[in-house]
């Protein structure tokens, strides 16, 4: 560092007096150098960091929530089948119940939620008067603006285009085996002799048909058994869509039905049902048609519906297809492969018969490739 090169010549002869040496300053000037630049990088990184904490106090709040005080909570959830642009991040209202010290709060979401305690970041000042039943009633005598009308709905969907918002979701579980906070709705006639289908099925499970009788069923009404009546948990609906059994049912019918379902559904501040493929299986219309009905009408109104595919008839647990590994004896996830592991069958070392689908003494092979 600093070290003059010295060549023969001065070894030699030696320097002339008075003669300044290149780089005997050389290591001092280097010193002073480097101490300036860590200088300046300390000046600058305590310049950004000032500038991040104003930057972050412009939006900060002072989180000094008192015990009453009504709070937004932020909580982004991803619904499927719905954008992101498209859903809320921010939820409530909630209740401050207590303060814990000064950033962390108690809060417990109204009318009667679960409490939960959260950092004061996430919360935000709630200034609206969270009148339910107001809302309830706005709800349900103004509809959002440009619904659909039955005719304009069918232009758009009638070919099988689908609509989806993220209110129907289908399973293939048993229906009458879903939580108790589900209500349940299937379609029946007017004459309401349920002798067939699913239908039987409802009959079978609650009766109380002289209840539904009461009820004047008519073409386009809604019928209910509430859970007080049957002495059970949840409520049932009958939509009535058709006027006699062996009759069949249309697409304006069937929307008709259903709008009358959705405003009966907002006016008892119902938030999930239950129903089968309704309409589509002796009934014969096109199910995603009736699936796109429910998407439209009820895409505004945050009640959740849980279509169940379950048929007894089928075992859900039957394996069909063949595991290619097992027959080539790499297997490693033994009895809980997804695939067929058939007992008793030769094993077979060659892939490139596997892969044509070759005879084997069990029968031709159904490779599964993954």
């Amino acid at each position: 560092m600093g070290r003059e090169l010295r060549l023969p010549c001065d070894l030699k002869f030696g320097c002339t007096p008075g003669d300044d040496v290149a780089g005997e300053d050389y290591g001092s000037t280097l010193r002073q150098r480097m101490d300036d630049i860590h200088e300046r990088v300390r000046s600058n990184i305590q310049g950004a960091s000032d500038r991040m904490k104003e930057t972050y106090d412009i939006n900060a709040n002072d989180g000094r929530y008192q015990p009453g005080n009504q709070v937004w909570l932020y909580n982004p959830q991803r619904r499927r089948g719905l954008s992101p642009k498209l859903q809320s991040s921010w939820e409530g209202p909630y209740e401050v119940v207590t303060r814990i010290n000064d950033v962390v709060y108690r809060i417990q979401k109204l009318p009667r939620g679960k409490p939960r305690v959260v950092h004061f970041n996430r919360l935000a000042p709630f200034a609206g008067s969270n009148d339910e039943q107001a809302e309830a009633r706005v709800r349900h005598v103004s509809p959002p603006d440009g619904e659909l009308s039955f005719e304009e709905f069918m232009s758009l969907h009638s070919n099988g285009q689908k609509a989806r918002y993220g209110v129907t979701r289908e399973e293939p579980r048993d229906l009458f085996q879903t939580p108790a906070d589900f209500c349940l709705a299937h379609c029946v006639a007017a004459d309401l002799r349920m002798s067939r289908g699913i239908a039987l099925t409802f009959k079978k499970a609650f009766g109380q048909l002289e209840e539904l009788r009461r009820q004047r069923p008519e073409v386009g009404r809604v019928l209910q058994i509430t859970a007080a009546e049957q002495e059970k948990e949840r409520s049932v609906f009958y939509l009535v869509t058709k006027q006699l059994s062996h009759h069949k049912p249309t697409y304006q019918t069937v929307w008709d039905t259903l709008v009358e379902l959705r405003d009966v559904l907002l006016s008892q501040s119902i938030s999930s049902l239950a129903i089968p493929k309704i309409a589509s299986g002796l009934d014969g219309l096109d199910w995603r048609v009736i699936r796109s009905m429910l998407e439209v009408l009820f895409r505004f109104t945050g009640i959740e519906i849980l279509v169940c595919c379950y048929n007894p008839r089928r075992s859900l647990n039957e394996k069909t297809v063949d595991c290619f590994f097992y027959q080539t004896s790499r297997c490693k996830n033994g009895s809980f492969c997804r695939y067929r592991h058939r007992p008793g069958d030769d094993t077979i070392r060659d892939e490139m018969s596997l892969r044509r689908g070759s005879v084997t003494n069990a029968g031709p092979v159904r490779p599964c490739l993954f």
